[in-house]
């Protein structure tokens, strides 16, 4: 009996530790706003947003960095749109009219806007509920 209950204490365990993972927030985003996706009633999306800095802010910047004299402004130019970069983690849901292509065209035209200094993003479906 006691060569049962050894294995079968570690299966509970990789269980339980699996379901508390598994289960939660995917990540991104705060566990309220989470809890405001799951409340929606389906289709809904949530997606992710990744961001880098526009071409023209990266010249920009390189040419204030050259004309002060400093050298490696390339290199520094590079590093900045690199650092910059930010993903951001939204969602979208029907209000009762919208199918789910029409939510994920609506993320899509969202995320390939410029903000700012910030040019269009890469979107990423991070949880989706067609129906």
């Amino acid at each position: 009996m006691r060569a049962i209950v050894g294995p079968l204490v570690i299966v509970a365990l990789l269980v339980a530790s699996w379901a508390l993972f598994v289960r939660g927030n995917p990540g991104g985003i705060s566990d309220a706003k989470y809890a405001e996706f799951k409340q929606l009633a389906p289709p809904r999306i949530l997606y992710s947003c990744t961001r880098k800095p526009t071409n023209e802010s990266l010249l920009q910047q390189q040419r204030e960095c050259a004309k002060v004299g400093r050298s490696g402004c390339e290199q520094k130019a590079y590093d900045l749109g690199e650092s910059e970069t930010k993903t951001v983690v939204e969602f979208v849901g029907s209000q009762g009219t919208s199918t789910y292509d029409e939510l994920l065209r609506d993320a899509t035209r969202n995320c390939a806007r410029n903000i700012g200094s910030m040019g269009s993003g890469k979107l990423k479906v991070v949880a989706a509920d067609k129906d």
